[in-house]
C-alpha cells in the first residue's frame, strides 16, 4: 500500500465535540466510498501507548478535491496533537482500504444504521449515490444524544430533498424544543415503521462497538439473516 505525505488544509467544527478535516487529496487516488484510510503524526509532540497512526472513514466522494474526515475530539494523545497540528502540517496517509462498502445490486435497498460519528461512511455512500443518480432505495436511522451532537444533519437533509430514493429517519434521545424527527434509542419499531420489507435490504451498521454490537443483536432477534448485515465499529480513540 503507498504511503503519501499529505498537508492540512482546513479544520472547523461540525457539531458540538466533532471536528472537520479537510486535506492534499493525492494525485490519482481512487477509492469507494465507506473505505477507510490510516493517517500518522509525524514526529508529534505527545504520543501514547496506542501510536501515532489511527484509521478514519473517509468522509469524500471520490469526485472531490480534497481528503475529509471527521472525528469526535476526545483525550487521546493522538486527537489532541491533531487538533492543535497548524494548518499546512503534513501526515502519511496509507489507503485506502477496507470492504465496507455498498453492494452492487441497485435494485436491492440499503439500510444505514449510524450512532453519532458512524455517519462518516454513510455521508459518503449517499453523497455518492446522489451526484450518481443511482436508483438504489436508502434508509439512514442516524441516532445520538442530543440534536446539536448530530454531524452532517442539515447536510443530510439537504441530500434527502436532492434523492428522492434517500430517507433519513434521525432520532436523538435527548430532544429540543424545535426538534422534529423520532426521539429514543433505534429499536425494532422504528425499523418496522419506515421498512417496508424488512427481509429485502442489506443492512450497514457503524458507529461504537457497543453500539454496533446492540444493533446486530436487535437485527437477529428480528430474524434478519446474518448474511445481510454488514458492520464496522469506530473505537473512542
Amino acid at each position: 500500500m503507498p504511503i503519501h505525505h499529505i498537508k492540512l488544509i482546513d479544520r472547523r467544527d461540525v457539531a458540538t465535540g466533532t471536528k472537520l478535516f479537510i486535506f492534499e487529496k493525492p494525485a490519482g487516488l481512487t477509492f469507494k466510498p465507506g473505505q477507510y484510510a490510516g493517517f500518522t503524526l509525524i514526529n508529534p509532540a505527545e504520543t501514547d501507548a496506542a501510536g501515532n497512526t489511527r484509521r478514519f472513514s473517509l468522509l469524500s466522494i471520490p469526485d472531490d478535491e480534497h481528503i475529509a474526515i471527521a472525528m469526535r475530539i476526545q483525550h487521546s494523545a493522538y486527537k489532541q496533537v491533531l487538533n492543535a497540528l497548524p494548518l499546512g502540517s503534513e501526515v502519511k496517509f496509507a489507503g485506502p482500504t477496507g470492504t465496507f462498502t455498498l453492494h452492487e445490486d441497485t435494485a436491492t435497498p440499503a439500510v444505514f444504521i449510524a450512532g453519532g460519528i458512524g455517519i462518516t461512511p454513510f455521508y459518503s455512500m449517499i453523497r455518492h449515490a446522489t451526484q450518481c443518480h443511482s436508483p438504489r432505495k436508502l434508509y439512514l436511522f442516524y441516532g445520538n444524544q442530543q440534536p446539536d451532537h448530530a454531524a452532517f444533519l442539515s447536510e443530510l437533509k439537504q441530500l434527502q430533498q436532492d434523492n428522492p430514493h434517500f430517507q433519513l429517519i434521525a432520532t436523538v434521545d435527548k430532544p429540543n424544543e424545535t426538534w422534529e424527527g423520532e426521539t429514543g434509542y433505534i429499536t425494532q419499531a422504528m425499523i418496522k415503521k419506515y421498512i417496508p420489507d424488512i427481509f429485502e435490504p442489506i443492512y450497514y451498521v457503524c458507529g461504537s462497538p457497543a453500539m454496533v454490537t446492540m444493533v446486530q443483536e436487535m437485527l437477529a432477534e428480528m430474524d434478519i439473516d446474518e448474511d445481510r448485515i454488514c458492520t464496522e465499529d469506530f473505537p473512542g480513540y
